[in-house]
């Protein structure tokens, strides 16, 4: 068989061939004219690397396994591929779970763009991290569990609404739950906590994370005011999307602030599928 027909066969391209031939697991005669004929025995071998390349084994454990001498051996071998591949649909059912998270989100930062303010119930405490060198660990192992925030504080969403300039900060946030769940209990002191209750929220579109202008905040503010509600907290965000116009990204948010605290969580996000 030569190594078209091998190709056509598995669907696996002349080049990966080659290389398990290089490899030395497929022993082909080389004929007078410098083709390869591939027999019965390299099919076979052939298709048991196929077989293990399809587990996502690696070339080096499959390498291993053509070094076995015994059933025990491979049985071990086999555990530990295993023990890999449960670790794998650990982090995929995560993944999963955080792009339900990511939907919901998504939903409610459109109620948001349609309504200008509304109230939302937070589904856990929230901690924003700001000063992003004073544990970097943390953030890099939980990044896919973050999203972007801006911190707004308190005192000028209490404050009049008007037209001037306010500088901002941008940071990442996580759930109290996600914390948990990685057995992180201790809270570099610098965190802001954004307690888990009811949140006045909105969409805000920004090409500077550094300052805005209190005007852009006047559909949660006003609605604050209309009905009598005083924020207890400074602000944190969900970052929706990044847009690039004209060779720049704007940023879009949707930031909230707690006006009164609860002990409601999302039993469907907390606890995962």
């Amino acid at each position: 068989m030569k190594i078209k027909e091998l190709s056509v066969i598995s669907g696996i391209n002349h080049e990966t061939i080659r290389s398990y031939r290089n490899m030395g697991y497929l022993t082909p005669e080389q004929e007078d004219n410098g083709y390869y004929d591939y027999s019965s025995e390299d099919l076979v071998s052939f298709f048991w690397i196929r077989k293990l390349r399809g587990f996502s084994t690696s070339m080096e454990t499959i390498h291993k396994f053509f070094c076995l001498d015994d059933e025990d051996a491979m049985l071990e071998l086999l555990e530990k591929e295993a023990a890999r591949l449960d670790l794998q649909i650990t982090k995929i059912r995560s993944a999963r779970r955080f792009i339900s998270l990511e939907e919901r989100h998504i939903r409610e930062s459109r109620d948001s763009i349609v309504t200008g303010a509304e109230i939302m119930q937070s589904i856990d405490e929230k901690i924003d991290f700001y000063d992003l060198n004073e544990n970097p660990l943390l953030i890099r192992n939980l990044y896919s569990m973050m999203t972007p925030t801006l911190q707004i504080t308190k005192e000028i969403l209490n404050g009049p609404v008007e037209d001037r300039r306010i500088s901002i900060r941008s940071g990442v946030g996580t759930y109290r739950y996600v914390l948990n769940e990685n057995a992180i209990t201790e809270i570099p002191e610098s965190a802001v906590i954004i307690p888990n209750g009811l949140n006045v929220s909105q969409v805000v579109a920004l090409r500077s994370l550094k300052e805005m202008n209190v005007l852009d905040l006047s559909p949660m503010m006003n609605y604050a005011k209309r009905n009598h509600l005083t924020f207890l907290s400074d602000t944190t965000g969900y970052l929706m999307r990044v847009r690039m116009i004209e060779g720049r990204p704007e940023f879009h948010f949707r930031i909230r602030a707690c006006f009164e605290t609860n002990n409601l969580t999302d039993p469907t996000v907390i606890s995962g599928f």
